[in-house]
């Protein structure tokens, strides 16, 4: 294997998920030169590897807290067809669902990366990582067929999803025992939303209690999480192995298609690629069993067949930074506001138990949305590295709010700006704080009780 290949810029952001790609594209707009290392060979990450659909949520119950980047993306997803824009969610768990198409998603960020001067390395595995003092110096990537590339920066950012780089340059990180297990996402199409619906009207105890009183089909759009008594009866007799305790599915934006999220791979975490590896093979198994009890049990899936199956198990949890704040569920239903104040959130507690078929839900007290703290994107062990995405500095109850993809690609615009400024004027993120909230604002992002957008009722109906 080949080694000498160099590259200098301002920033490096490893991992081209939606929070990485967001940070690199902040990034270049605030005038830094920038590399988006991804080891696969497309970004978007659990959006498009994973087939994660609709996103959740952009808005609070009463208004929108989501701006900046993602909602420009929304938009542009949407000019093409390729969403059906903010909807009501039918679920009637969050306040709003985004439905995207992937490909469409895909190639939208490859353009953008391009539009912006982002250099896109994909394919490319983080191996090292050199440290002076108490600075990252450079980041050795590595080419399966080219070799390896030494990447110097002055400030770096972690979005792997996993705190890779946080974790082996020497943060604190850690990792709960009980994990959110792994969900490998399925698509089938030739459903029948009709006659789901209306079984959903006939039978509304087997639902999930928030869902609409007029059933799950709302404007052509289907979201559904229930059929409780057919799941059980189907675990107790051993016909269904799926350690879930109800189906929940969305529409995509394609016409007669769901996109299933409820096989559930228990005991296992992401940060392991031995884990991994055996979490795909159960989720492989646990599609065909579900799929089968869906078409042959389920009311409108008789004809329902499988048409896509992700390329990558979808991981909820693994390592969490601890960094210079820890949020927790407390400030999450304290509605807390702080001083360095980079984005905001509103999706529900969520837990999926590890140990049993069981969802835990709790929604957000008061208003219904919170701050995100810049603090939780910074170390007190690393100087230029900043921490993105989902594995931000929370608890685990914490992030179970957190962790959703509208409030990780805002999170994900933020360190983006801060890396840029932070690069360009060589201080500390947090003594910028007022130069990067105004640099998010300018590019639409909603920080504060006077940005959110009032929008509720004007939620698309597809």
């Amino acid at each position: 294997m080949s080694v000498g290949h160099k590259m200098k810029v301002d920033v490096l952001v490893l991992g081209g998920g939606l929070s990485g790609a967001a940070a690199a594209f902040e990034a270049a707009r605030n005038g830094a030169t920038v590399a988006l290392a991804e080891r696969s060979f497309m970004l978007g990450g659990a959006a498009t590897l994973s087939l994660v659909n609709p996103w959740q949520t952009f808005h609070s119950p009463s208004g929108r807290v989501i701006g900046g980047f993602a909602q420009e993306l929304t938009e542009k997803l949407r000019a093409r067809g390729h969403s059906l824009g903010h909807l009501p969610d039918p679920v009637g768990f969050a306040t709003s669902v985004t439905p995207i198409d992937p490909d469409g998603l895909r190639s939208a960020l490859d353009e953008e990366a391009k539009e912006r001067g982002v250099a896109v390395l994909y394919g490319h595995r983080l191996r090292d990582a050199e440290m002076v003092e108490n600075r990252l110096r450079s980041v050795t990537l590595e080419d399966e067929h080219l070799g390896t590339i030494c990447v110097r920066a002055p400030v770096f950012i972690d979005a792997t999803g996993n705190g890779d780089l946080s974790n082996m340059a020497g943060c604190r990180m850690e990792i709960d025992s009980d994990c959110q297990p792994m969900t490998l996402i399925f698509t089938m199409d030739a459903v029948d939303f009709e006659a789901v619906a209306a079984y959903h009207r006939a039978r509304p105890e087997e639902f999930y209690e928030g869902a609409a009183k007029d059933g799950p089909l709302r404007g052509g759009y289907i979201g559904v999480s229930g059929f409780f008594e057919h799941v059980r009866r189907a675990r107790e007799s051993g016909r269904l192995m799926v350690p879930r305790d109800r189906v929940l599915f969305f529409g995509n934006t394609r016409p007669g298609q769901v996109v299933v999220n409820a096989t559930r791979v228990t005991g296992k975490h992401g940060a392991s690629g031995t884990e991994l590896s055996e979490a795909m093979r159960e989720g492989l198994e646990q599609t065909k069993n579900l799929a089968d009890f869906m078409t042959s049990e389920l009311p409108g899936f008789a004809r329902a067949r499988v048409v896509r199956i992700a390329d990558q198990i979808g991981v909820r949890e693994t390592r969490r930074l601890i960094g210079r704040y820890v949020m927790d569920e407390n400030d999450i239903h304290a509605n807390a506001n702080f001083d360095d104040a980079i984005a905001k959130g509103a999706f529900p507690l969520d837990i999926h138990s590890g140990a049993d078929a069981s969802l835990s839900y709790e929604k957000v007290s008061g208003k219904g949305r919170y701050d995100i703290p810049l603090r939780c994107l910074l170390n007190s062990e690393v100087e230029n590295l900043l921490t993105v995405g989902k594995c931000i500095s929370v608890t685990h109850k914490g992030f179970s709010s957190t962790r959703v993809m509208p409030t990780c690609m805002a999170v994900g615009q933020a360190g983006g700006a801060a890396a840029a400024l932070s690069a360009k004027m060589k201080r500390d993120p947090e003594e910028i704080y007022p130069l990067i909230r105004d640099a998010l604002r300018s590019a639409g992002a909603i920080i504060s009780e006077e940005d959110i957008v009032n929008d509720i009722d004007a939620l698309a109906l597809g």
